[in-house]
């Protein structure tokens, strides 16, 4: 059996590597459990021989692959495709898990690590609702309670950043078990804006994405007419008439009859 774990979020990756390692160990029993690094010296060899020796008292094994993707796609389909339940050329003993977890998507030569019966389970960066949701779990599970604005700043300072914020978590576990938005500035923490990254929201189709993308904006504490400026200038590179919007956006501003706050809130509601 293969199990793959990917995605760009290595924490919750790394999260459910180590899960998937302590249950095998709580159900089966750490002799069956063998790790292989394929950029050591002798790690294929050491796989190969874990593979072929059976043993009575050891039925169920767990092989966790490390940098398994360093190996050219076409080798490391060869040796993964033996263990693909189903498959016509199935030799791989009973028994036997393979675990690969890696941050890229597989390429064309191993799609079947994507594929049934492979059990494959992704790992995409959190925002919004989920991002908070998961901080609160996180929070949770050290003893610690986060007040919601102060789990809305973190969120914003560590968007994109599970590792970092997990870490910054257990530092707030560790200083008190309440925590209010007021605490953090005690940790002199800082928003850093990602605007090329961040304001690709702004060219959704979907409207929710769009206003997530604006009250994360918001939240970065940074001036809105810098926030504009930013959107009219990608604007003009759609052509004349995305720019003639924020013409008139920006004409309506400075003659007093909006507030640019007003002006982002209507791009995001496709006004």
């Amino acid at each position: 059996m293969l199990i793959f774990l990917y995605g760009p979020d290595d924490y919750r990756r790394s999260q459910k590597k180590r899960e998937l390692i302590a249950e095998f160990k709580k159900k089966r029993s750490e002799l069956g459990l063998r790790h292989f690094d394929f950029l050591v010296t002798g790690a294929r060899d050491e796989f190969d021989e874990f593979v072929r020796t059976e043993s009575l008292f050891v039925p169920a094994r767990l092989a966790v692959l490390e940098n398994a993707f360093e190996l050219e796609p076409p080798a490391l389909a060869k040796i993964l495709k033996p263990f693909v339940a189903g498959d016509k050329k199935n030799t791989s003993p009973s028994g036997l898990t393979i675990l690969l977890s890696e941050r890229d998507k597989p390429v064309k030569a191993l799609a079947f690590l994507l594929e049934k019966p492979t059990i494959a389970q992704k790992f995409e960066v959190l925002a919004g609702a989920e991002w908070i949701s998961f901080i609160g779990t996180e929070a949770k599970k050290l003893g610690l309670r986060l007040a919601l604005p102060a789990a809305q700043f973190l969120a914003t300072v560590y968007q994109g950043n599970s590792w970092a914020l997990a870490t910054e978590l257990a530092k707030l576990a560790a200083w008190k078990p309440t925590i209010e938005r007021r605490d953090l500035d005690a940790f002199d923490l800082e928003v850093a804006p990602n605007y090329w990254g961040l304001l690709n929201g702004m060219k959704s189709f979907d409207m929710r994405i769009r206003l997530a993308t604006i009250e994360q904006l918001f939240a970065l504490s940074d001036p809105p007419a810098k926030i504009f400026n930013i959107l009219a200038a990608q604007a003009g590179q759609k052509g004349a008439e995305a720019l003639q919007k924020f013409a008139e956006f920006d004409f309506a501003v400075k003659s007093g009859k909006l507030e640019y706050e007003e002006t982002l809130v209507d791009l995001a509601l496709g006004n």
